[in-house]
């Protein structure tokens, strides 16, 4: 008995620091896209570029635009990788696409687009980084390998 107890403490401190690693992660994200990417015309790769795209000719929110296109994703996910995976990707794509609506309108700290590039760039790697260190996503198929899925 103590020792499922134990693993299960284990498991919940593990579940727990991933959704703290999954929140900030996102939360970079989307501060770099609303202050630097999105004021300076800059889009991401995959569907944060589309939905960048869609957000200037039809002024859909930024966010809710990457929500819906990622569904096809979160199927492919399920049925490749697994609930884990797939569960993981919903809270981080959900969560990104609320932080982008919530920061979509700041003010833009430079309206020069090759800073904006650059800054824009590497505080969305970090954010990034800190979501696929926590084994999540933001929507995107992941193609390597899933087997360590277990806790």
């Amino acid at each position: 008995m103590k020792f499922k107890t134990k693993r299960n403490i284990i498991k919940l401190r593990y579940l727990i620091i991933q959704a703290v690693q999954i929140i900030i992660g996102t939360a970079i994200v989307a501060v770099a896209t609303s202050l630097f990417l999105l004021p300076n015309q800059l889009s991401a790769g995959g569907f944060s570029g589309i939905a960048t795209i869609i957000y200037y000719l039809f002024k859909i929110p930024l966010g809710t635009t990457v929500l819906i296109l990622n569904i096809p994703l979160f199927i492919i996910s399920l049925i490749k990788n697994g609930k884990y995976f797939f569960i993981s990707a919903i809270f981080g794509t959900i969560l990104l696409s609320i932080f982008l609506n919530i920061f979509e309108n700041l003010k833009p700290l430079t309206t020069d687009r090759f800073l904006g590039c650059i800054y824009g760039g590497i505080i969305a790697g970090i954010g990034t980084a800190i979501i696929l260190k926590a084994n999540a996503s933001t929507g995107r198929y992941r193609p390597f390998n899933t087997n360590n899925q277990s806790i």
